[in-house]
């Protein structure tokens, strides 16, 4: 079995992690086949002080309740921004790849780049789950809610989902799988075959999920060294060269690699 995706890079860690407490929690069952973690957050901001925390999501969808709203945001294709002020808190769980298909009727991928209302989403009232999670004051609390919330509702097995959440745990683990016919073989299908299926269950392309899954690569040798070969790096990655990685990663994270980087080791 394909170790699953880790916790979403958080950009510029140190600053952010002064800022709000990001806490993991394990998936309660029946949960834990479909999602990859349950999350909290809380932050406590000063008067008139604001923050803006970004995170580099891997290609999963997300179901969460806030101070001031209860959301699904589907597969985010670019940095996802999160502007933070006052007191607050967030409660969510974060599905494996694919896995949030068999919740809904239709393709995941209607959800790619968009921020719905869970019972827009769902069709559940989630103004009872709202309240509850509102009044808990401990994350281990929230999590209970919103693990009790899913629960009523949760899916059968469907095994293209939990299919597709190895493959792609799989790509996300192997730095050696850079090219869409290695994991059309590594799913046992054409690659057409897999395009269609991605698009459906996880939101995107194969080709973006190997980059995506890359660029978490890059981001996390950034924390770990603060001197890295760009040109050999992006090799290693499966990159064409140089400046197929800072294009890349621009794109996505705003700033090329060398200059994020610098931030991220001046933080």
């Amino acid at each position: 079995m394909a170790q699953r995706i880790g916790e979403p890079s958080i950009l510029r860690p140190r600053t952010s992690l002064a800022h709000f407490d990001y806490q993991p929690h394990t998936p309660p069952a029946p949960l834990d086949q479909l999602v990859a973690s349950v999350w909290t957050v809380t932050w406590d901001l000063a008067p008139g002080e604001s923050y803006t925390a970004q995170t580099l999501p891997y290609p999963c969808v997300n179901l969460s309740v806030t101070n001031t709203e209860a959301d699904v945001t589907g597969l985010t294709r670019r940095r996802y921004d999160r502007h933070l002020t006052g007191r607050g808190y967030a409660v969510g769980v974060r599905f494996r790849p694919g896995c949030f298909r068999p919740l809904i009727d239709g393709p995941v991928s209607r959800l790619t780049d968009r921020h719905q209302p869970i019972n827009e989403v769902l069709g559940r009232d989630t103004a009872e789950l709202r309240r509850q999670v509102h009044q808990r004051s401990h994350p281990a609390e929230r999590v209970r809610d919103l693990a009790a919330f899913l629960t009523e509702g949760w899916p059968e097995p469907d095994e293209t989902a939990l299919q597709l959440a190895e493959v792609v745990e799989t790509v996300s683990g192997d730095r050696q799988i850079t090219r869409v016919g290695q994991v059309a073989e590594l799913a046992g299908r054409s690659v057409r075959s897999l395009q269609r299926t991605f698009a459906e269950y996880v939101g995107a392309g194969p080709k973006w999920v190997i980059q995506r899954c890359r660029l978490h690569d890059v981001a996390a040798r950034v924390a770990a060294d603060e001197t890295i070969n760009w040109a050999d790096l992006a090799i290693e990655l499966g990159f064409a060269d140089q400046a197929h990685l800072t294009r890349a990663f621009t794109a996505t994270i705003g700033v090329p690699p060398a200059t994020y980087a610098r931030q991220a080791h001046a933080d």
